[in-house]
């Protein structure tokens, strides 16, 4: 479990780092709402909220104690957090090649 939840952190971390920098020379546009709002306002902000939620999942990386129940809740939902994170990182990650190579 704390495997998951250390390789959700480090996709959000390298997420983070890749949109900024997509963000910055305009390579691609934030699709979330909150996020884009929260980057035209000031991206720093963008960045301490995704660094936020990383802290957090450190949180619970070593703090959490719990029963056999909602152990089985919080691995499932970190499973599909992972999976689903893991799809959107790679779509991340061919556009900005693709964009970034082209220009190149």
């Amino acid at each position: 479990m704390k495997y998951l939840l250390l390789y959700i952190l480090l996709l959000n971390l390298v997420d983070a780092f890749l949109t900024m920098y997509g963000l910055h020379f305009h390579y691609i546009s934030e699709s979330n709402p909150l996020m884009h709002t929260l980057y035209l306002t000031d991206p720093w902000l963008f960045l301490l909220l995704k660094v936020g939620l990383s802290c957090v999942l450190l949180f619970l990386l070593f703090h959490l104690k719990a029963d056999k129940r909602s152990s089985r809740v919080l691995i499932l939902v970190s499973v599909f957090a992972a999976v689903s994170y893991s799809c959107v990182f790679l779509m991340h990650g061919y556009w900005l090649l693709e964009v970034a190579g082209g220009v190149a």
